[in-house]
């Protein structure tokens, strides 16, 4: 046993010797980052709605604003939470991808007992079977105090 050790050692020292452990591996391939905007207004506060890297897209937070950045649906728990899904969707559906790839989902509410009560409205876009790890979050308040939800996820591209 001693012996077989020994020539393992003495052949890994010579391969070591002749250079083969002086070899570098090949650089990774660049990460290439791509930058998607949904919304014209997005620009003017100074973020992407989208991120891809690689595979992996990351959405920034969406809330309920329509196109022009305003307010949808003020005081209305569920149908805040439709208007930020569906904007959601919209930036999945720019990547080729809907809800199926969605992997994480992290929600800041400012009003969890309102949020906790609509909560079901996630089933009306995710597969029950098949729901993303998920976070949620209450807070003072979003970019807007009227905003009542914000909604961010990771999905995997195919």
């Amino acid at each position: 046993m001693k012996i077989r050790i020994l020539t393992w050692a003495a052949i890994a020292a010579l391969a070591c010797t002749a250079g083969a452990c002086d070899r570098e591996s090949p650089p990774p391939p660049p990460r290439i980052k791509e930058v998607f905007h949904l919304n014209g207004y997005e620009k003017d506060f100074g973020y992407a709605q989208a991120v891809l890297i690689d595979k992996t897209l990351y959405v920034s937070g969406s809330v309920s604003a329509d196109a022009q950045g305003r307010l949808v649906a003020p005081g209305n728990m569920a149908d805040q939470m439709r208007a930020a899904y569906i904007n959601v969707q919209h930036t999945l559906a720019a990547h080729g991808v809907g809800f199926e790839q969605v992997v994480k989902e992290t929600i800041y509410t400012t009003d969890m007992d309102a949020f906790l009560k609509e909560k079901n409205v996630r089933l009306d876009f995710y597969d029950k079977a098949r729901l993303p790890a998920a976070s949620w979050v209450q807070v003072q308040r979003l970019i807007d105090p009227g905003f009542m939800i914000e909604i961010e996820v990771v999905a995997e591209l195919p």
